[in-house]
């Protein structure tokens, strides 16, 4: 077994972190107080080719393995976790376009997404209905040749400013979980309603919002996959999408780490570097661990699901995991730097506000052990 990374994917690190040191550490605390999408980073990052990673070349794409786009993931979330969400939300939010979308779909809308660059959102949650994506509400009903969808979706990232939504709705309500299916709808139909961008805790730059679907129409065309595969989508989705978000947590849990360590080695109480007392080394030294264990189960289940094979498991094990490492680590470094960390002034109080959702969103970390009790029960 060779952990090593390849020489590109050590130029593509580098090349990540230059970056993300001159182009969004430099304007993060500006977009968060701004709490709206980032278009200069977005265009700048576009122009870099860190957007739509993983789409294919030959769809005007960048191709990249899971594992490389967790190299670089983990590089923008060390930057900024808000940042790095809103200029990744294609990442997401084109997934189910290439797991089922057929190769008419995927010619026509991918090359169009990637070459005028424009925004996807990814459309689960509701108001009633997170988690338990089988209490959905949203409704696609056939009518000849058009599926009518009504409904209302809630934190739907970049909500605000996308271009398109993929939506899952219930097309057969008799078949419970089994009767969701998938479209990709128009952002401009005259019919969605956007609300204003929801107040959120952290991850400004990154606009959430809620979008109501009244008697929108959408050509038949406009189906990925077959009725009823909704949620197997959303499943084979989140496999691929975990670790790529959970590379995320690693940067963030990364930089809390190396804030704390900068600040306790320079900070002096008693006489001595903080960093000398061993309360406080002894945090520096489980933020450390905490923060090689949620990279290496990371990149564990991208290579998992590079090689092909099944990572559902590796997938929740790495969310969890560095989702609580995020949080740990950017509440640990808020109390290394004492009175400091509660200050707008220095950067780990952001870094706190930033980290939650991560155990939350995509699955909080109580669903991500349901799937890792469920298969000690397969196996």
């Amino acid at each position: 077994m060779n952990l090593d990374l390849t020489p590109k994917q050590l130029q593509l690190q580098s090349w990540c972190r230059e970056f993300v040191e001159t182009t969004v550490m430099t304007k993060a605390r500006y977009w968060d107080k701004q709490a709206s999408f980032p278009w200069d980073i977005y265009d700048a990052a576009h122009d870099a080719g860190l957007i739509n990673k993983y789409v294919p070349s030959a769809y005007g794409g960048q191709g990249s393995s899971l594992l490389d786009g967790c190299i670089a993931n983990e590089e923008l979330g060390f930057g900024c976790t808000g940042i790095s969400t809103a200029i990744t939300i294609n990442d997401l939010g084109l997934l189910p376009l290439l797991i089922a979308g057929n190769e008419e779909q995927k010619k026509h809308y991918l090359s169009m997404i990637t070459g005028e660059r424009l925004l996807v959102s990814f459309c689960v949650t509701e108001p009633e209905a997170g988690s338990d994506v089988a209490s959905m509400k949203t409704t696609a009903t056939l009518h000849g040749d058009h599926w009518v969808i009504n409904g209302t979706k809630k934190w739907i990232t970049v909500g605000p400013f996308a271009h398109f939504f993929v939506v899952f709705a219930v097309s057969d309500h008799e078949q419970g979980h089994r009767g969701l299916s998938c479209f990709l709808v128009p952002g401009d139909h005259p019919n969605i309603t956007r609300g204003e961008p929801l107040a959120k805790m952290g991850q400004k730059a990154a606009p959430a919002c809620l979008v109501q679907f009244d008697d929108v129409a959408v050509p038949v065309t406009h189906m990925l996959g077959q009725p009823g595969d909704g949620f197997q989508i959303i499943m084979k989705s989140f496999d691929f999408s975990r670790p790529s978000l959970s590379a995320q947590a690693v940067g963030l849990a990364r930089r809390a780490l190396e804030e704390a360590v900068k600040y306790a080695g320079e900070r002096q109480a008693f006489g001595q570097s903080v960093s000398r007392f061993q309360g406080v080394g002894f945090l520096l030294s489980d933020m450390t661990i905490k923060v090689e264990a949620a990279r290496w189960l990371t990149r564990c289940a991208a290579w998992q699901k590079d090689k092909g094979n099944s990572n559902t498991r590796e997938a929740a094990i790495c969310k969890a995991y560095s989702g609580d490492a995020a949080m740990s680590n950017a509440t640990e470094a808020v109390q290394v730097f004492g009175g400091n960390g509660y200050s707008e002034d220095f950067p780990v109080e952001k870094l706190m506000r930033d980290a939650k959702i991560f155990q939350i969103y995509e699955g909080t970390t109580q669903i991500q052990k349901l799937i890792i009790l469920r298969d000690l029960y397969q196996s």
